[in-house]
């Protein structure tokens, strides 16, 4: 499971409407834990730029990347950790460690990086 991209029920909130929903979108399995959880990284398209993290967005272009099965130029949130019900994963659609392994290793230095410098900068000694 750990470096494979589903299509994942997502709980996100409407600003506009003040409401919580849930929507199917793509993530990436990187962690699971005893209890029936998995730790993911959202993939998104990012349509305002505004929100793009030139540091800790990875782009995943599906012409480089066609065993991914993205239909559209996608970042990999190294920045957006979340803990998500394993039986949220609805469908496999692609392999990123075993089919771009180095592109893996890219995501989980980049997360190694993020992870440290919450640690790092957040912490009073």
């Amino acid at each position: 499971m750990i470096g494979k991209i589903f299509i994942a029920l997502f709980p996100y909130f409407d600003i506009g409407s003040r409401r919580k929903g849930l929507k199917e979108r793509p993530v990436l399995v990187i962690g699971e834990t005893n209890d029936n959880d998995c730790i993911i990284l959202p993939v998104s398209t990012i349509t305002k730029k505004q929100y793009f993290n030139p540091e800790y967005d990875i782009e995943i272009d599906p012409e480089k990347y066609p065993k991914l099965n993205l239909n559209k130029l996608s970042y990999i949130r190294v920045h957006k950790q979340a803990i998500i019900y394993k039986k949220a994963l609805h469908k496999e659609i692609g392999d990123l460690k075993v089919e771009y392994g180095l592109k893996y290793i890219e995501v989980m230095k980049k997360l190694e990086g993020f992870n440290k410098s919450l640690l790092f900068n957040n912490c009073v000694f």
